[in-house]
């Protein structure tokens, strides 16, 4: 099996109008996500200074998931004031983030060559490492999430096997990026749509999955649902369509309960 790392975020979402919380980040929804579906995955992250830090690390440990702890900042765990309005997710405030604080030591780089599969978002700021990072046969899975026209994403997309973008729709603009974003170097660009379902782009063909429709509870965890099972699939050596097939069964389960994850 082979051997996965995602890095590095981790934050709380909190619900005030519902009096309810759950602890998540793109890295620890995609980990969580990962390990349930049977894959081997380590979480590397910053812990804050609060019963959230202490509860995410027993939360890792319940489910069988490695830590490497990067830091532990003397910051509060980040917190994200949470909406829900007809079953989609609503940010309506952030405060407080220890992952403010991240940096890599030469001990950190070295740990993450030794594995088959990284998984990374922004909060991990790879763009000052990836370039001497990234090991020969190492899959490299980003996700970009809504970010797509930014300047910083072209030091990262040479160095990516699969990288990840959210919108809304299957349209002339998404596929003219997609094919974009390759020609500067991603050997497989991934859009998640929503309603829309998803499309990936290999440089050489499209490829379309339809989203099933359900009743949607919180669309919290969609994106990094699909993207754990998407990987679990390449894990396997699966090829592009029945990946997507994972990533799309993992998310339409994901959507129809609260939390990002099981």
């Amino acid at each position: 099996m082979k051997k996965t790392i995602a890095l590095a975020d981790n934050c709380i979402d909190v619900y005030y109008k519902l009096d309810r919380y759950y602890l998540t980040g793109n890295s620890i929804d995609f980990a969580l996500n990962y390990k349930d579906l049977g894959g081997d995955v380590t979480e590397m992250t910053i812990l804050g200074n609060d019963v959230f830090a202490l509860a995410l690390e027993e939360r890792l440990k319940e489910r069988g998931i490695p830590l490497r702890v990067l830091k532990r900042a003397d910051r509060p765990t980040g917190m994200a004031t949470m909406d829900i309005v007809d079953g989609d997710k609503k940010h309506l405030r952030f405060e407080g983030n220890a992952m403010e604080e991240i940096a890599l030591s030469p001990e950190d780089l070295e740990f993450i060559k030794g594995f088959d599969i990284v998984y990374s978002e922004r909060w991990a700021k790879m763009g000052r490492y990836i370039a001497r990072l990234k090991q020969p046969g190492q899959i490299w899975v980003y996700d970009f999430s809504k970010r797509l026209e930014q300047e910083s994403n072209d030091e990262l997309l040479p160095y990516l096997d699969y990288a990840f973008f959210s919108y809304e729709a299957d349209n002339g603009y998404i596929r003219d990026f997609m094919k974009k974003t390759r020609e500067k170097g991603a050997g497989c660009v991934v859009a998640m749509l929503g309603e829309a379902g998803s499309l990936a782009y290999d440089g050489s063909e499209f490829f379309k999955m339809n989203a099933e429709t359900v009743p949607v509870v919180n669309t919290v965890g969609a994106g990094d649902s699909y993207i754990a099972a998407f990987t679990y699939g390449l894990s396997l050596g699966e090829d592009i369509p029945a990946c997507m097939l994972r990533g799309k069964e993992r998310a339409t389960k994901i959507i129809q309960q609260f939390n990002p994850y099981f």
